[in-house]
């Protein structure tokens, strides 16, 4: 029997975040990247950036840092390196798009005890394509992870409008 339901993966890794939706985290939030720690040299979100070569994950990160992650197997490396680098006096804060899944082991060992805010976003996505070709609807929901220091309880989850426009549809 095979599965019928909404698709949980996608074959590739090379997704990035359409620009508008880069917009709406700086109009919404005042968020400006100042690292991109998951970039690739034709998609990066920030001034500064690694991709694939430099490998964000043994790098120190630094500033305001954007973080959409290879979404297989990896994730969870890349969550507990942003739970890791949150408390490092150079980061200020990591804002991170990754699937919305709320049932997996990662989003209660590692994203419920150490993230500030969770905003499960409304509707999908529309990501870009390798070399910036247009783009493809999200097979999944996403969520925002923010990671900034905090006390609990000053922390939670909550769901985030956005307009379609920002989630990268004309």
């Amino acid at each position: 029997m095979s599965y019928l339901g909404a698709p949980l993966s996608s074959d590739r890794q090379d997704w990035a975040t359409p620009p508008a939706f880069m917009e709406f985290l700086q109009e919404r939030f005042g968020f400006t990247p100042d690292l991109d720690c998951a970039a690739s040299c034709d998609n990066t979100k920030a001034p500064e950036y690694f991709c694939e070569a430099e490998d964000g994950l043994s790098q120190e990160w630094f500033g305001n840092v954007y973080c959409h992650p290879p979404f297989g197997r990896e994730l969870p490396l890349w969550l507990e390196k942003c739970s890791e680098e949150m408390k490092r006096d150079e980061v200020q804060s990591i804002y991170c798009l990754i699937p919305a899944r709320t049932d997996t082991k990662w989003f209660h060992e590692i994203v419920m005890p150490n993230a500030y805010l969770v905003y499960l976003i409304k509707g999908r996505l529309n990501m870009i394509g390798s070399g910036n070709a247009p783009g493809a609807n999200a097979p999944f929901p996403h969520m925002v992870v923010v990671w900034r220091r905090h006390r609990l309880p000053d922390c939670g989850i909550t769901t985030l409008e956005v307009p379609l426009e920002a989630r990268g549809y004309d």
